[in-house]
């Protein structure tokens, strides 16, 4: 990368990273979302979103120019379930999600409290999800780092996008029963063979 870009992405994460700081003592933050892998649990990274604590307070909104996930990937082998939780107990109005294959240059801030930013606009697979408060997804997926893009809203709560961070490894190989088996028969056959021929 040349100095020019260099440049700019270093004054974009300062400015990302002084948005994080500001939502934080905002007050206004939605509640995060959880995303549950193979009994490990992650909490959402908060991205845009527009938010309304009570029926007396303004809606707030906060726009970061990124997708927001925690800088640590939760880890899990293909295929897999993943169990989103919503963090309002009324279903959603609307609900996005999508998967997005990623590399650390796509990252804008690595590691800032906790969390990473990600370029916004990264093209990824659109995956159907219920609206239900609570869904689980069964995804099959090439290794890889993946952000996980969701989309909520709720009318006269607001809408918020989250960030979720997984790393998929390669599939563990699978045996070859078919061979061990016909291996065993061969060895079988061969133990017979030379037990007729002794007597």
């Amino acid at each position: 990368m040349n100095s020019g870009g260099r440049t700019i992405r270093i004054v974009v994460g300062i400015a990302i990273l002084c948005l994080f700081l500001l939502a934080g003592t905002s007050g206004a933050s939605p509640p995060p979302a959880i995303l549950e892998i193979n009994g490990n649990e992650q909490t959402a990274g908060i991205g845009n979103n527009c938010w309304k604590i009570d029926n007396e307070t303004p809606m707030l909104c906060g726009d970061t120019f990124s997708i927001n996930t925690p800088a640590d990937p939760l880890l899990t082998r293909s295929p897999f379930t993943a169990h989103l939780s919503l963090p309002i107990q009324e279903p959603p109005d609307e609900l996005g999600f999508s998967s997005i294959r990623v590399t650390d240059d796509d990252a804008i801030i690595e590691a800032a409290n906790g969390f990473r930013a990600w370029r916004w606009g990264l093209q990824g697979m659109e995956i159907q999800v219920p609206l239900e408060r609570e869904s689980d997804m069964n995804l099959s997926l090439p290794p890889g780092l993946y952000v996980f893009n969701v989309f909520a809203k709720w009318e006269g709560k607001g809408d918020v996008s989250y960030g979720f961070l997984v790393q998929v490894y390669e599939p563990e190989a699978k045996k070859n029963v078919g061979f061990e088996f016909v291996l065993a028969i061969t060895a079988l056959l061969l133990v017979i063979t030379i037990r007729l021929k002794r007597r």
